[in-house]
């Protein structure tokens, strides 16, 4: 770069900053600068070359950092997965996993009930009948790591800051619902997403009472009450142990309906879809 004359070194200096500010305060993100990754990677996250000729400027969509627990409710009947169902929500999925950081939670459903049901009268203990459900929670993480080609997660030491996967049961003692919280911690995510066969949070439970009314927002203080005690697979909308991660670490969470899995594009747009909780 030339410079005017020494008197002006000083004007220069300061125009130099200044354009180093906006460069660093702009939206618009300069590949040069800031990546060290091809076109089609970019393309990938949804970037667009936004300059003409050979300047390489980039506009990106914001980059999320997310969990989504598939209910096992929504997603399992007695006999395993509902096939229609991951038809639908897979596509979605993967559209998300494209642009974002993103960990995956499924749950057993009527699945494992149904096995755990039958088991248990055979007179094997709570611990050992709880051992069972987590291999078959497994199953599930294993079936769902190959669908959408992601690691398979089976201990919470797998965790990492910038970690992706598929995660379910772990341990006995810990729900899935747990696990996606504590997912959600591990990589300080953006955002938590629980789908559900109901539509969010209600004031009483809506299918027994009809008057239930849906609540749109929870803060994380409000949200404590609703802590309910439990066993494997009646926890209620979030168990004990998955809401303290949740307050504790602040995560903003959305409970909604995801027979619709197009809702949850529109939660990440910011629409109001389910019961927001932050």
């Amino acid at each position: 770069r030339r410079f005017s004359p020494i008197k002006n070194n000083k004007n220069n200096i300061k125009a130099e900053n200044r354009r180093e500010r906006s460069r660093r305060s702009s939206p618009i993100i300069n590949k040069s600068f800031f990546f060290r990754e091809s076109f089609s990677k970019l393309k990938e996250k949804g970037c667009m070359k936004i300059s003409p000729g050979p300047l390489n400027i980039y506009k990106c969509d914001k980059y999320m950092k997310l969990v989504i627990k598939i209910g096992g409710s929504l997603s399992m009947n007695k006999d395993g997965p509902k096939v229609n169902y991951f038809k639908k929500i897979l596509p979605i999925l993967k559209k998300i996993d494209a642009k974002n950081q993103l960990i995956l939670s499924i749950g057993g459903g009527k699945f494992v009930r149904k096995y755990y049901d039958v088991v248990k009268k055979f007179g094997i203990g709570n611990d050992k009948m709880e051992w069972i459900a987590v291999d078959m929670l497994r199953a599930n993480v294993r079936f769902l790591s190959f669908l959408m080609n992601k690691k398979p997660i089976f201990s919470l030491k797998e965790l990492k800051k910038n970690g992706e996967g598929i995660i379910g049961g772990i341990k006995p003692g810990r729900s899935t619902d747990a696990n996606a919280a504590y997912a959600a911690k591990m990589i300080k995510a953006d955002m938590l997403i629980k789908l559900t066969n109901v539509d969010g949070v209600y004031d009483r439970d809506p299918n027994k009472f009809k008057c239930a009314k849906k609540i749109e927002h929870l803060t994380f203080r409000e949200l404590a009450d609703y802590i309910e005690e439990g066993k494997p697979g009646s926890y209620g909308i979030l168990d004990k142990l998955a809401i303290e991660i949740i307050i504790k670490n602040r995560i903003r969470t959305i409970i909604m309906n995801g027979k619709n899995p197009e809702n949850i594009l529109k939660a990440l747009k910011g629409e109001k879809v389910g019961t927001l909780i932050d």
